[in-house]
């Protein structure tokens, strides 16, 4: 997947014309890094076509880190282990960027599909790359990232225990995913109605967040590893949305909340195939077999083109992961 690929910052809410703060080229990543104010509109993005970048391949290189104890920790993730005590954790630190980075992925013959990651805690707008280019090789990726960090560790928004979140915090950053994206699409031309959104874990909690609070947004969306966040949750009419859950069956932590998320996306009109694999929190082989399975029941307008089949366990067991 030869790609051109570009990292850009967005200010929210600036009102004045763009303006190109930064131009950088990065010979490690061999991509062109642009930092700029957005103002009402995104200028057309440069190419340097005699400079390949970024390719999937070169990023789970770089990605494929070890963990704690040499522990590899999965694909493109790299990920500090949880706090499972359910406790509040002492002395945390938030640090919340005013901007969203995000990075596109364009393959040489790019099809009109575009794919939209958001990843989980911990990563970045690389770390879904390797696992979606091998479901979609001829899509075009967009990576964005999460703008909260906490304790070192980059998420979508703050959290108070593993499963209690701020909730303040998960509604605005939702509201300020939602304007990002939009004003992004308007600059790139961009559907946001043909899109397929992919979040893991925490940025599958946003996914799902955002479909409730603004239900027009996403039409198709793969969580992996969700669970719900909202604490009220408003009635939305998710009635053109399709959505495909995936959670681990030794996820000891997420795993057990992963039916209700499933429930109440369904009782706000949504289609969701619910599906378990036997792993952990990690991602794995398995599931990119069974979301590519379930984009083949998808129509060419995202409506499903057979019946689907809800909670199917997969047949091939992943090995269990150390930590998630």
């Amino acid at each position: 997947m030869s790609s051109f690929g570009y990292q850009h910052s967005l200010k929210l809410g600036l009102t004045s014309p763009c303006q190109n703060v930064l131009m950088v080229k990065n010979p490690s990543m061999r991509t062109l890094s642009i930092v700029f104010s957005l103002g009402l509109a995104l200028p057309a993005m440069a190419s340097e076509p005699s400079r390949p970048v970024a390719t999937p391949a070169d990023i789970k290189k770089a990605d494929m880190k070890q963990g704690p104890a040499g522990v590899r920790l999965g694909e493109g993730i790299v990920m500090k282990k949880k706090n499972e005590t359910g406790q509040p954790e002492a002395g945390q630190k938030i640090v919340r960027n005013p901007q969203f980075l995000y990075r596109f992925y364009r393959p040489e013959s790019p099809t009109a599909k575009t794919v939209i990651l958001l990843h989980g805690s911990g990563g970045d707008e690389t770390s879904l790359v390797p696992l979606a280019s091998k479901i979609w090789p001829n899509a075009v990726l967009l990576g964005v990232r999460g703008r909260v960090l906490q304790e070192g560790r980059t998420r979508w928004y703050r959290s108070i225990t593993p499963v209690k979140f701020d909730q303040k915090d998960v509604r605005a950053e939702a509201d300020a995913f939602v304007i990002f994206l939009t004003k992004l699409a308007e600059g790139h031309n961009l559907d946001l109605s043909r899109a397929t959104f992919v979040g893991y874990s925490n940025g599958a909690n946003l996914l799902a967040a955002t479909m409730l609070l603004h239900p027009d947004l996403v039409k198709r969306a793969v969580l992996m590893r969700p669970m719900p966040v909202l604490d009220e949750t408003p009635v939305a009419n998710l009635s053109k949305a399709n959505v495909l859950t995936v959670a681990g069956s030794q996820d000891k932590v997420y795993a057990p909340y992963a039916p209700a998320l499933s429930t109440l996306l369904r009782s706000n009109g949504a289609r969701v195939d619910s599906r378990t694999v036997a792993t952990g929190h990690l991602l794995g082989d398995e599931d990119v077999r069974i979301v590519s399975e379930w984009l083949g029941t998808q129509g060419p307008d995202g409506a499903p083109a057979v019946s689907m089949q809800a909670d199917k366990p997969a047949s091939r067991a992943l090995p269990s992961p150390t930590s998630d």
